[in-house]
């Protein structure tokens, strides 16, 4: 089985819920990176997949993300409002806490974010899925506006600790990308109420059998618009 697949116990006290605020800072620098204009700077965008709606309205394209434990990005828009992205991301939850113990000074005791990693029950979780907003205001501002963050067990007894994940997100995206139109409910209303936790339960029991149960944990709770 892969290192990833490590459940490590730790005796260290209960780390509060804005460690994980380090993780989302990682995420905004990437954002900035990518979809900020005019930066002298700017990376090039990476695009692995594009995928278009049936009505050819609405795209989700699949992107490389250089960052600690990144396995999965997706961000999805519309051609009749380009200002708003709906940005879906994958983590993988042990390869992001193996780069932070890779980087720590040797002697160094583990900053509370590492520790907030660390497995504290008997349910292996294995990756983090972040959905939220990224809204390209007129004054040239970056807002990020929260739907949810998750931490889940999509892993399963796969060898692979990341393929099946992002199959199960591949599956999401494009439910999502292909949700019919309801009268009077606007596009982003009916992303921002879409089911994502029930799908992601239902396509991890398809993809990683019928008995799966992906222990799927809410650990932002918070909405946290963050602008450039």
């Amino acid at each position: 089985m892969e290192v990833y697949r490590l459940n490590t116990v730790s005796k260290a006290e209960p780390v509060k819920q804005d460690n994980l605020l380090t993780w989302f800072r990682w995420l905004k620098r990437w954002v900035r990176q990518i979809f900020t204009k005019g930066r002298t700077k700017q990376k090039p965008l990476k695009v692995i997949e594009r995928t278009e709606s049936h009505d050819e309205l609405t795209s989700l394209v699949f992107v490389e993300r250089d960052a600690p434990g990144a396995v999965g990005t997706w961000y999805m828009f519309r051609r009749d409002n380009p200002r708003v992205n709906l940005l879906i991301t994958l983590d993988n939850l042990a390869a992001i806490r193996l780069a932070l113990r890779h980087h720590r000074p040797q002697g160094m005791e583990m900053s509370n974010f590492e520790r907030s990693l660390v497995h504290q029950d008997p349910i292996i979780r294995t990756h983090r899925i972040s959905i939220q907003w990224i809204v390209k205001l007129r004054s040239s501002r970056t807002v990020f506006n929260l739907i949810g963050t998750w931490d889940a067990d999509l892993q399963g007894d796969s060898f692979d600790p990341n393929s099946k994940a992002i199959t199960i997100f591949r599956l999401i995206g494009r439910e999502a990308l292909n949700l019919p139109p309801i009268p009077g409910v606007q596009w982003r209303a009916r992303m921002a109420h879409f089911p994502w936790t029930d799908s992601m339960e239902s396509y991890a029991r398809a993809v990683l059998g019928e008995y799966h149960k992906s222990h799927i944990k809410k650990v932002l709770t918070n909405p946290m618009p963050v602008s450039k």
